[in-house]
């Protein structure tokens, strides 16, 4: 069966042209992006970024178990932040995280 991927994001965009927010002088953003493990049938998979990142956003691969089967859950953890959560309803899923950490660039 083919496997479908989704993605959402958990990030809003902030430009300092709306005056709002401006990048921070001497820091870079690396994204990762971290894959959990393939769930069984109907259950959960989980990605968790690494210690020193945070949460950006997240997504999943989906593999139906048939017609009209579908993702149930694909939002952050409720209980750690960290962490992106997937459930299909009959297939399977794997989860992904998309994790930021900020490093100090020379200027």
């Amino acid at each position: 069966m083919p496997v479908r991927k989704g993605l959402a994001a958990g990030l809003l965009l902030i430009t300092p042209a709306l005056g709002l927010a401006a990048p921070v002088a001497g820091a870079a953003e690396t994204t990762t992006v971290v894959t959990g493990p393939w769930s069984g049938p109907g259950g959960w998979s989980t990605a968790t970024c690494p210690e020193g990142s945070h949460l950006t956003g997240g997504g999943y691969a989906f593999r139906p178990a048939g017609s009209g089967d579908a993702v149930l859950v694909n939002a952050p953890n409720p209980d750690d932040p960290s962490t992106w959560a997937v459930r299909a309803g009959h297939g399977t899923v794997q989860a992904y995280a998309a994790c930021e950490t900020e490093t100090e660039t020379k200027a």
